[in-house]
């Protein structure tokens, strides 16, 4: 599946413009170089292929510098390495990628024996560093980038090359003493020697003799040596080798003759640390040679590595997206835009080729955007081929073809003797011949430059032509001909550019299924043309051609007038989205303030209940252990104020009581006690067993059976309501013996038997017990709950420890149930 694109191609579609562009995404010098070898590797195959050089390495690159991969698996694989790095980026996972030099130069001249200077050998380790925490970069991110991470893996570490170069050479640039005993040795004796030599030049200087014959106090170094500035005057008088003059000829740098050994063994120790260095360069050199060809391939893997990443820079830069890509030659393309042009000032259109129809034919006013779109569809081919993601919105389907044709501007040359349309014809006449069912053929303007007649004719010839081959062309036209083979060829399929009539100017969205309007009348005037000149252009064009005009406008007219509408009526149902959910959010709003302000108030309700209740039964208490008139007396007293307070609460909380079913008596449970008869709203009569409760439920037997009701479903009975009295049942009610504190209950001492029930319901029916036996006057409740898990004796004596009744609690003998039973006993 090898891919073809002539230059010519290539240049139409503006495709250079795309490779600077993803050239500046570049972090590395070997993936810009990469980039330009592809360019040049290509222009060479479409000028004129030939062999390259057996000794050339890019025929030993494990990624060869191709813009475009032969295979369909080379594509996909491209595009994953895209997508990869994309994922990366955007998660602001950055590779360290840079601090490289382009070492191809340097390594060939090292595997040439020869040496490199130490900047060379320092660009060198960097290189070496940065190819050691790429690959560690990608090692650790194998789940997240695993095509990256795989082609990482073969980068090769170099610990001791770049240990050793580390070792020899500073980060300042000079080799290091360490780097060799000879050169720090040799060093050594250059600063004995300069430290001697200023010694005894400083000797010179000071002497009275000897400074009256100096030009200045001081010494200095001319060709390598320690000199003196003796007078011109007193040359006899300073004796050594004269090594220089000043311009004036006044001063003689003199060098010493009790100096000149000195110097002379300076001389040598600089030779020999310059001899040394350069031993330790040659090494250095001969092990990077040694390396040269590992390097390079990591080299290739790291250009690699950051031309990912450069695509997937320049998808985000372009809003991109990875699209599907087929070998069936479909293109969808939602919200495609022109990759050269910024996002914000490019109008995106929706184009599709290749499904439904073969041949694309794009009409509408010039300047309106048809080229445009065309070139991008064209750079979407290119684009994909090249691994790139396309500057469309997400979902997009995209054929992988393997022959991108195009014609595309004006191809005059005066040289070759051809015109434009002579030009033209020649080029067509060769994308005619190579073009076949997996080309993708752009052609703007279709068969112009000659008689409209004949050329819409010739075009409509071409075009059915590249149909019959199964190529997929999009061609942008003025000829109503071409227009109208929609009609009668289903291969074939309009587009237009719309054109507001109103403002007299293309709004640069297209529209598939329909012919556009040429608009040539508009767009003159627009310009500024005579309106004089309009009008007679107007009278002069013939009748069919201006029907199918009119009805071409008319119906450009309608679609933008029914797009204003769609788009008015999207922005209603959008606002009224927006206002509901914004009246939900606020319902929902009130609904939780309402349960938080009910919940509160049920909170405060139940504690005062619960209080009131504990009042209730403290006042019980103290009349069933004391009865007296007095007593009785403060307790009725007690019971009106706790009843008083009762309805002020209910009112201050907005409350009221629950309506009592009609037929019934209220019950006055001040008065009310166990025993009493009273009329149920069910019907019937029954003897009330016990007091409300905290919940307000009140004990009630009815033919032998207990119910639990609430207090308000049950009345009391006028006298001559009450049934006979029956001779068989007596209900008395007595006060009960006080226990001891320290002693276990007596026999009589009520039970509550809880096996077998649920946590909520159990506590229930102690609520309920303890209920009954404080009001029976019990000293205490026998509540058996068994041992099982432990769950159920948890609830019971944590419910105990809170409740008004109990004052302490505790476990009777193994005897008598141990920790199966809980002896409650009240205040």
């Amino acid at each position: 599946m090898s891919f073809r694109a002539d230059q010519a191609t290539l240049e139409a579609l503006e495709w250079p413009q795309v490779v600077e562009l993803l050239r500046e995404q570049c972090r590395t010098a070997q993936g810009g170089g990469w980039l330009s070898e592809a360019e040049k590797t290509m222009a060479a195959e479409n000028s004129a292929p030939a062999a390259q050089p057996a000794e050339d390495r890019a025929l030993r690159r494990q990624y060869p510098p191709c813009l475009f991969p032969e295979t369909y698996a080379g594509v996909l694989e491209r595009l994953g390495e895209t997508d990869e790095a994309r994922g990366l980026l955007d998660a602001e996972q950055i590779p360290p990628l840079g601090a490289t030099a382009e070492l191809s130069p340097l390594l060939s001249r090292a595997e040439k024996s020869g040496v490199l200077e130490i900047t060379e050998l320092a660009d060198v380790r960097r290189t070496l560093e940065t190819l050691r925490h790429v690959a560690g970069f990608f090692r650790s991110r194998e789940e997240s980038a695993p095509r990256l991470a795989e082609a990482a893996e073969s980068v090769r570490d170099h610990p001791d090359l770049e240990g050793e170069i580390d070792r020899c050479i500073d980060p300042s640039g000079e080799v290091r003493d360490q780097a060799s005993n000879r050169l720090a040795a040799a060093r050594r004796n250059i600063i004995h020697f300069s430290s001697d030599l200023q010694r005894r030049l400083d000797r010179y200087v000071r002497d009275p003799e000897i400074s009256r014959h100096l030009s200045d106090a001081y010494y200095t170094v001319r060709n390598d040596r320690y000199v003196l500035p003796v007078k011109a005057d007193s040359r006899g008088r300073v004796g050594g080798i004269v090594h220089d003059a000043s311009r004036s000829g006044t001063t003689l740098f003199i060098e010493p003759e009790a100096v000149v050994e000195v110097n002379n063994q300076l001389k040598k120790a600089e030779l020999e640390v310059g001899q040394e260095i350069r031993r330790i360069l040659r090494e250095l050199s001969r092990q990077v040679a040694e390396s040269a060809d590992s390097i390079r391939a990591g080299l290739e893997i790291l250009a690699r590595l950051d031309l990912a990443f450069a695509r997937g820079r320049l998808s985000s830069i372009m809003e991109a997206h990875s699209p599907r890509v087929e070998e069936d030659g479909v293109f969808e393309l939602p919200g495609l835009r022109h990759p050269l042009i910024a996002s914000a000032d490019c109008v995106a259109n929706d184009l599709r080729l290749g499904d439904d129809f073969s041949i694309l034919v794009l009409s509408g006013p010039n300047a309106g955007g048809k080229t445009v779109s065309m070139k991008a569809v064209g750079l979407v081919a290119l684009f994909v081929r090249a691994g790139l993601h396309i500057p469309c919105e997400a979902g997009a389907r995209v054929g992988a073809v393997e022959h991108l044709l195009a014609d595309i501007g004006d191809h005059q040359n005066i040289g070759e003797s051809l015109s434009t349309f002579s030009a033209h014809m020649a080029n067509l006449a060769k994308i005619v011949e190579r073009a076949g069912p997996r080309s993708l053929v752009v052609l703007d303007e279709i068969g112009v430059g000659t008689d409209p007649g004949e050329g819409a004719a010739l075009a409509q010839s071409i075009l059915e032509n590249l149909a019959d081959r199964g190529a997929r062309v999009i061609t942008t036209t003025h000829y109503n001909l071409l227009k109208e083979m929609a009609d009668v060829d289903p291969r074939f399929q309009n587009a237009s550019v719309e054109f507001d009539a109103v403002s007299l100017a293309p709004t640069y969205r297209i529209h598939i299924g329909t012919p556009g309007v040429s608009s040539a009348s508009a767009v003159a005037a627009r310009m500024g043309m005579p309106s004089e000149v309009l009008e007679r252009a107007d009278a002069l064009l013939e009748r069919d051609d201006r029907k199918l005009e009119r009805m071409l406008s008319e119906l450009a007219t309608s679609r933008a007038t029914l797009a204003t509408e769609k788009d008015q009526a999207k922005r209603v149902r959008a606002e009224g989205e927006t206002a509901r959910n914004e009246y939900r959010a606020k319902l929902e709003r009130l609904q939780e303030r309402r349960d938080e302000l009910f919940g509160k108030m049920r909170a405060d309700l139940d504690l005062a209940f619960k209080e009131a209740h504990a009042e209730v039964a403290g006042v019980i208490r103290d009349l069933q252990r004391g009865p007296t008139s007095q007593k009785a007396a403060g307790a009725r007293s007690q019971l009106k104020d706790l009843a008083e307070k009762t309805r002020q609460s209910e009112s201050e909380a907005g409350l009221s009581t629950p309506p009592r079913p009609s037929g019934l008596r209220p019950v006055d449970w001040r008065h009310a006690g166990p025993g009493d008869a009273i009329r149920l709203a069910a019907g019937g009569t029954g003897i009330l067993e016990s007091l409300p409760d905290r919940k307000g439920r009140v004990g009630v037997r009815l033919g032998g059976k207990r119910l639990v009701l609430a207090a308000e479903q049950v009345g009391r009975l006028e006298n001559d309501d009450a049934p006979a009295p029956d001779p068989g049942r007596r209900v008395r009610i007595e006060r009960a013996e006080p226990v001891p504190a320290d002693e276990a209950f007596p026999g009589g001492t009520p039970s509550c038997d809880l096996r077998g029930e649920r946590v909520d319901a159990a506590i229930d029916r102690l609520s309920e017990a303890l209920d009954r036996a404080a009001a029976d006057g019990c000293d205490g409740l026998r509540v058996i709950h068994g041992i099982g898990t432990g769950a159920l004796r948890q609830a019971v004596r944590s419910f105990l420890e809170h409740s008004t009744y109990v004052i302490r609690y505790a476990s009777p003998s193994p005897e008598e149930g141990g920790e199966g039973v809980t002896l409650a006993e009240f205040a």
